[in-house]
């Protein structure tokens, strides 16, 4: 379930129900108009999408073996408030990433989210994180500003649909305090977010989150997807040219990354009116991914990466002799089943 369509379900209390209608995979094209500072991701046409949706990242390499950090948010930008007045309060929905609260791109608030120095309460979003790697275990870590007996709600949104699950919080003297909460879970997927919210929280008391860190353990020539923009309302139609939507401009990040090489890839979109959903008139569709497209601004050249290539380092070398398997996006598999890998340089189906 997508980030936008959770948003939209929010707001119309709609069940979730299956549509009949399927979106064809969007071919993604070089980028064009490539400069210092931004570009246009570009793609072919879709029959039946009303959207496209496009997400821009950095890459980053593993470079040893063991617990990596794959984002760390402390919304360090946030300086307004306090417990006894918080700020905020009079917006539905909040971009945090937006208004410039937080180091890093992604994160959103929903429920008249408040605030004070460094912390946020509501129903906290995280960004989209690819989460593929080993076999798609991570933990999410929370620090909150919370009460003796207040209770954390984390939902995951992976491999697996939404997964619920709850923290208690208690401390040894009760009263207000600071708690490190871990959760260890195993639905990660290419496009994993997750929900954090306190439960228990009242006006006027300590219910903010301070912190939030996702891990999970990697081999060094892995590498790390850190979504740093995206577009998910690219409308397929234009009607004042009356003509396909078939490109999106970005601006060059420069809040979230020091990169000079970025990737891209999209999904198409469309309502499925036929099939409702819930108390919706419609059930949201989507396609799968595209591939990624390497653009390189220092160089101004862009072209189309399979995952094999984009994700792994010197990969022909790698995925040659060593008796390794690894999945199509290059990350390393140690229990192969069910799909098509890659073993020894050879694309090996696995039934």
């Amino acid at each position: 379930m997508r980030k936008i369509y959770l948003f939209m379900l929010l707001a119309l209390t709609a069940m979730t129900a299956k549509s009949q209608q399927s979106l064809d995979t969007p071919k993604a094209k070089p980028a064009t108009n490539i400069t210092a500072k931004g570009f246009t991701a570009n793609w072919e046409r879709v029959d039946s999408a009303e959207a496209y949706c496009v997400f821009v990242y950095d890459q980053k390499p593993v470079t040893r073996d063991g617990e990596t950090v794959i984002i760390d948010e402390d919304f360090p930008y946030i300086n307004q408030g306090s417990v006894i007045e918080p700020a905020g309060g009079d917006e539905m929905y909040v971009d945090l990433s937006e208004k410039g609260y937080t180091s890093t791109y992604g994160w959103s608030a929903y429920g008249y989210p408040n605030f004070i120095p460094g912390m946020v309460d509501g129903l906290l979003y995280s960004p989209y994180l690819d989460l593929r790697g080993n076999d798609g275990k991570y933990k999410i870590v929370v620090r909150s500003y919370a009460n003796d007996g207040d209770t954390l709600q984390v939902r995951t949104h992976g491999s697996r649909g939404e997964q619920v699950h709850e923290i208690p919080i208690h401390f040894r003297n009760g009263g207000s305090d600071i708690s490190v909460d871990t959760l260890s879970c195993d639905d990660g997927s290419r496009d994993l977010f997750f929900s954090v919210i306190n439960l228990t929280a009242n006006v006027a008391q300590a219910d903010f989150i301070d912190r939030v860190q996702v891990l999970q353990d990697l081999k060094a020539g892995d590498v790390i997807n850190t979504m740093v923009a995206s577009n998910e309302a690219v409308m397929a139609f234009d009607d004042d040219l009356n003509d396909s939507v078939t490109s999106c401009r970005f601006t060059y990040p420069s809040s979230y990354t020091t990169s000079k090489t970025l990737y891209y890839n999209l999904y198409a979109a469309a309502h499925d009116f036929k099939h409702p959903d819930g108390s919706s008139p419609y059930t949201y569709v989507t396609s799968d991914f595209s591939q990624l497209v390497k653009v390189d601004l220092n160089d101004r050249t862009s072209e189309v990466v399979d995952g094999i290539t984009s994700v792994k380092a010197n990969a022909t070398a790698d995925f040659r002799n060593d008796n390794v398997w690894y999945n199509l996006q290059g990350q390393r598999v140690s229990h192969p089943q069910h799909g098509i890998f890659i073993h020894n340089g050879k694309k090996v189906a696995v039934k």
